[in-house]
């Protein structure tokens, strides 16, 4: 593994990065034992990030992560296209499970394109 200097993150990205160095991603076994010790606010930090919630593949490109936005972007056009086919309520919840899906991984892959160097084009890398 690399070494990088987590100083020149802020607090909440240190105590994430820090978190996924000693526990791993959250589909291994050891992450959700941990995870569940954490205080509620520890737990959403960890877990969420509510900027990729909202603003999902701009908030990507911000971090630099523009492969992952691509992807992002692909899959909302495909929902665009679904739109046409689907009734409107399901391609709503579509849009808001695929929103949420962005803001439950943004968090790992972050750590993963910066601490480990690993720049793959799965925005839900971690997650399955």
């Amino acid at each position: 593994m690399n070494a990088v200097d987590l100083n020149q993150y802020s607090p909440k990205w240190q105590f994430r990065f820090n978190f996924f160095q000693q526990h791993g991603a959250p589909k291994e076994p050891g992450f959700k034992q941990a995870w569940k010790a954490l205080s509620f606010g520890d737990r959403l930090k960890v877990n969420i990030n509510f900027f990729a919630f909202f603003f999902n593949w701009i908030y990507l490109l911000i971090l630099g992560m523009w492969r992952k936005a691509i992807v992002v972007v692909g899959i909302y056009c495909a929902l665009i296209v679904l739109v046409f086919v689907l009734p409107e309520i399901v391609v709503r919840a579509l849009w808001f499970a695929t929103s949420f899906l962005v803001a439950s991984s943004t968090n790992y892959s972050y750590y993963q394109e910066k601490v480990k160097g690993n720049t793959s084009w799965n925005p839900f890398e971690g997650m399955f």
